[in-house]
């Protein structure tokens, strides 16, 4: 029965959330999944979904308080990570993550040092780490020998 279940809300239909999905259903929550593509694979396996953008924050608040959500869920890389964010901060609802959290996705370096903090194993550094924007820049598409005349410092192979 839907009235004993809390509801939580998925940002994203990708084909990645399908797994997401199926835990929290299996965990005995009712899902709901938003995204603007219609037919967002994730969709299909919830119990409900709204053709709606995870960035349109006062259409995610309607939908919260229609739906008496009790939770906001995504994949932690995300940019939906700061739209969940600020979707439970307007709603005062709990989240995983807290504020400081997504700004270190990107950064390769700092999170391979917070895992080996914790002997997490990570992918060895390669020659591709230690180049500079400029010099993958002067490299064109497909990859090539650079182009020594536009490249301001010698590349720097680990």
């Amino acid at each position: 029965m839907i009235e004993n279940k809390k509801k939580v809300l998925i940002l994203s239909g990708a084909s990645y959330m399908i797994e997401a999905v199926e835990t929290a259903k299996a965990l005995g929550l009712y899902t709901i999944v938003t995204d603007n593509t219609m037919a967002s694979p994730a969709k299909k396996y919830a119990d409900k979904a709204y053709n709606s953008s995870a960035a349109d924050l006062w259409e995610l608040a309607e939908i919260a308080k229609i739906e008496q959500i009790a939770g906001v869920f995504n994949m932690f890389d995300d940019i939906n990570t700061w739209h969940a964010l600020a979707l439970c901060k307007k709603m005062g609802l709990p989240i995983y993550t807290s504020s400081e959290q997504p700004g270190s996705y990107p950064n390769n370096y700092r999170f391979k040092e917070y895992c080996q903090t914790f002997n997490v194993p990570v992918i060895e550094v390669s020659a591709f780490d230690s180049l500079y924007a400029l010099e993958l820049a002067a490299m064109g598409f497909p990859a090539k020998e650079p182009n020594w005349a536009l490249v301001k410092q010698p590349l720097q192979v680990v």
